[in-house]
């Protein structure tokens, strides 16, 4: 029952965490709204793994990572590399409008691609370490949230990714949902350029936290 209790609130965490406009929720939307929605369900796949890898990794090897910060500094300079990258390919991309009809025969689901995306932008993200770290160290300060048990442990880094999984599919739903509304903002020929602002500020907002 208490390893039940530690993945409930260790899901809650991964919610409320991922809450934040990423990368992966990015890439999440902009799928569900202009590729299809089982494109979307593969990004959100790979792109909850790293939540069990690093909150593993805050578990079993969190002093170890502690003690090495250029670890982490590397990773954020990769992150951010990635973020400009990704910026500058939609900054540029050429923009077609969109037929609601068309939309599922003209994007192609690729089971691999599209989870290698979702991957590759959440195991650079560098804040979910630490995140992880600090939410742990809170759980064990409160009594009946303890993680003792390799079992606890265990239901600890499950919560982890099944918090951020149930973010992700529930923004798919509701774009999906709200797609009809959504077509006319996607088709304006801006579209790309304010997404790409978007993964702009974010890169920024990183820099920033490194001075």
């Amino acid at each position: 029952m208490h390893s039940i209790i530690i993945l409930i609130f260790s899901g809650l965490a991964s919610f409320t965490g991922s809450l934040q406009l990423g990368p992966v929720n990015l890439f999440v939307i902009n799928a569900t709204l202009k590729e299809s929605k089982a494109n979307a369900f593969w990004i959100s796949l790979g792109g909850i793994i790293p939540e069990f890898i690093y909150c593993g990794l805050a578990v079993y090897a969190g002093d170890l990572f502690l003690s090495n910060p250029k670890i982490f500094l590397m990773f954020r300079i990769v992150l951010i590399i990635s973020l400009l990258f990704i910026g500058f390919i939609y900054l540029f991309k050429k923009h077609n409008p969109i037929k609601l009809n068309s939309r599922e025969t003209k994007f192609a689901l690729n089971k691999a691609k599209c989870f290698l995306k979702g991957f590759s932008l959440a195991i650079m993200n560098p804040q979910l370490l630490p995140y992880w770290m600090f939410i742990m160290v809170y759980f064990n300060s409160v009594k009946f949230l303890v993680i003792g048990s390799e079992l606890d442990k265990l239901a600890y880094i499950i919560g982890a990714g099944m918090g951020a999984f149930l973010l992700l599919i529930l923004i798919i739903l509701t774009m999906e949902k709200y797609k009809s509304k959504l077509l006319t903002f996607l088709n304006n020929k801006y579209y790309f350029k304010a997404y790409s602002v978007v993964f702009f500020v974010i890169a920024i907002q990183q820099i920033f936290t490194l001075l």
